[in-house]
């Protein structure tokens, strides 16, 4: 019976062995989500700022269409942004539904009077700090973040396209309007998106 009892303990401390390597690369994976969301964040801006010194180039060429192509751009760093946010959510979920009480559990068996792992008391912390209700949430949800940027830049780019073909007295071409119309039915998602992927962020955090 000792030894039985002696296996499972060794058994608990290699399982607790291989949660702690897991929680340390799942950390270090939303730490890259993170840069990378960074990272196409600044392509966003970098774009936009492409995108407005070449206007006066494209309205000198009677290239409008460039206008209507430049948005696409924004559609896919935004897509890539919502992607690692998303993920970033579903690491952290696991962490704090699975993981987390694994550990402790195993903590409790080994005889632990510990009630908490100290090394992921931040995520628990965080998560407190972030709690939302009432109006507040529907603020959470309606608050700019940096996912707004991609979608602002599309809307100026269209508002651009839409005042430099007036100016120029230029009626845009049967190509040109399935462009128009595609953008701004992306920009409709993009901002619905962007609401949800907030609403959901606010919503596990409470």
């Amino acid at each position: 019976m000792v030894k039985k009892k002696t296996i499972d303990k060794e058994a608990l401390m290699a399982e607790l062995d291989l949660h702690k390597t897991e929680f340390s690369a799942l950390r270090s994976e939303i730490l890259q989500l993170m840069d990378s969301e960074r990272q196409y964040l600044n392509l966003s801006i970098v774009a936009f700022g492409a995108g407005l010194g070449l206007a006066p180039y494209i309205s000198a060429q009677e290239s409008y269409v460039v206008l209507l192509l430049f948005p696409l751009v924004f559609h896919v760093l935004l897509w890539e942004m919502l992607k690692s946010i998303q993920a970033i959510e579903y690491i952290a979920d696991y962490l704090m539904q699975i993981l987390v009480p694994r550990v402790n559990e195993i903590l409790k068996e080994l005889g632990s009077d510990e009630k908490d792992v100290v090394a992921l008391g931040w995520e628990k912390h965080s998560t407190s700090k972030r709690l939302v209700k009432g109006p507040a949430f529907l603020t959470a949800s309606l608050t700019p973040t940096r996912h707004w940027v991609p979608v602002l830049a599309v809307g100026a780019f269209l508002i651009a396209y839409a005042l430099t073909i007036r100016n120029a007295g230029y009626f845009p071409s049967r190509g040109e309007l399935v462009l128009m119309f595609l953008n701004l039915a992306l920009l409709v998602w993009a901002a619905l998106q962007n609401f949800f992927t907030s609403r959901a962020a606010a919503k596990n955090a409470n």
